[in-house]
């Protein structure tokens, strides 16, 4: 991603922000800040908050605290105003029954941009997005990933200065998302705009995001450069979230004390007698993406490893095969 644009003032300031439901405390996040020209993906497991999260920053849900948009804490008087800095792309496209291009216009026409100029806007944005053709088709006519493009198009048309993604790509089959995520990152950096991005995705947020927020039960558990977060989780309900296994270095062998978190890539399956190669036992053959993901115990310890799908047909693999496999230790983390 591009370099945040320097200020400083944040875009997005949040301090002492809470939601409770009921009994239950289902939000809680001390201090986060979205600085100007930034992408922050919040990442976390079901239920962890992360919309809720991001619904409240928006201003779109009731919560204790302080939202701070650009400077301005939000207050009942002047949150109408603060919103329309902002755009929100929900997990649905949320749109109205109307045309593609009636429903970018709409959101022109709230954002009181003149009507002489909506009809060119809108057009240019569904252009922008890929479905210009499908202007005059209603929701209903429109596959799931053109009805996203047609919401993002709505959502970039009012040129937002501050623009919420809750999931948006969730619903989309493999293909589909992955070409929308790629064409998401050259929309952001071509316009600038601030964003947050809830998603449980990793490889959206790699893709997306400059800095990373993982939630876990609505807190905050880490919070860094996407890489430096994805590469080195700081506690083990981060890491085992992120899908590295949690297990002692003696139980595998490694020198030093103490747990660490183990990647699957780490864990490379080699022929026997190999230097430094241990036996590890196949507790089952797992689908992972563009591959396959053996499950294995050793010493104890339950973690992971990637195969090909190649390597999967030709070796067999089963449960209760015996594998032979060498362990990165440069390739974990220390918890």
């Amino acid at each position: 991603m591009t370099s945040p644009v320097s200020s400083s003032v944040p875009a997005l300031s949040l301090r002492g922000l809470s939601v409770t439901r009921g009994r239950r405390q289902v939000l809680a996040v001390e201090a986060l800040d979205v600085l100007a020209g930034e992408t922050v993906a919040v990442l976390g497991p079901n239920g962890a908050g992360k919309s809720t999260l991001l619904l409240a920053a928006a201003l779109l849900l009731p919560a204790r605290g302080e939202v701070r948009v650009f400077g301005e804490a939000a207050s009942r008087t002047n949150r109408v105003r603060l919103r329309r800095l902002t755009s929100t792309v929900f997990q649905d496209s949320a749109l109205l029954d109307m045309a593609a291009d009636r429903n970018v216009e709409q959101a022109l026409a709230i954002h009181a941009v003149p009507r002489s100029r909506r009809r060119e806007r809108a057009r240019h944005w569904l252009d922008r997005l890929g479905v210009r053709a499908r202007a005059e088709a209603r929701p209903h006519q429109l596959s799931g990933g053109e009805a996203q493009r047609v919401s993002l198009a709505r959502a970039l048309a009012v040129e937002p200065r501050l623009l919420f993604l809750d999931e948006p790509f969730s619903g989309l089959d493999y293909t589909t998302r992955a070409r929308l995520v790629g064409e998401m990152r050259a929309l952001i950096q071509e316009t600038g705009v601030t964003a947050l991005l809830t998603t449980h995705d990793h490889a959206e947020a790699a893709v997306l995001a400059d800095r990373v927020v993982v939630l876990i039960d609505g807190r905050v558990a880490q919070v860094g450069p996407t890489h430096e977060v994805l590469r080195a989780p700081a506690t083990e309900d981060v890491a085992r979230f992120l899908g590295y296994a949690v297990v002692t270095a003696a139980a595998l062998g490694l020198p030093g004390e103490g747990r660490l978190a183990v990647p699957s890539d780490a864990v490379r399956l080699v022929a026997a007698g190999t230097a430094g190669a241990r036996e590890a036992r196949v507790l089952a053959v797992e689908g992972a993406a563009g591959g396959a993901r053996l499950a294995l115990e050793a010493g104890g310890a339950e973690f992971a490893a990637d195969v090909t799908l190649e390597a999967l047909t030709s070796q067999r693999w089963a449960t209760g095969d015996v594998a032979h496999v060498c362990i990165d230790g440069a390739r974990t983390a220390r918890l």
